[in-house]
């Protein structure tokens, strides 16, 4: 079945400082309950990986802990823009990546 595959890769350190400032673990959990919580994601998968941002800020070049987060869905999500948001403010980033795509996904 084809089926949306929404991908987001969020990194942990701050926008301002640089460094992260929430533990991975708080981070996760917030993520979790703006997803689950705020708008009613069934379920995702999530991944520890390191992510490499130049500031558009600073122009550093900043090395980070993140995660991706894989939602699977019959229907777009339509707020995927404001969850996104949410997620920003809510572990103070500047940007959070966003891959969005249909592919053949089945669960057997």
């Amino acid at each position: 079945m084809i089926r949306n595959n929404y991908t987001m890769t969020i990194g942990f350190n701050d926008k301002i400082t640089e460094k992260q400032e929430i533990s991975t673990e708080e981070a996760k959990n917030i993520i979790a309950d703006i997803l689950i919580n705020r708008f009613n994601v069934y379920a995702f998968t999530m991944w520890d990986c390191d992510g490499v941002y130049k500031m558009d800020s600073t122009g550093n070049i900043v090395k980070e802990k993140s995660v991706k987060v894989e939602i699977i869905t019959d229907e777009e999500i339509p707020y995927i823009g404001v969850m996104i948001d949410r997620i920003k403010e809510a572990l103070n980033q500047e940007s959070v990546m966003l891959q969005q795509t249909k592919e053949s996904v089945v669960f057997a």
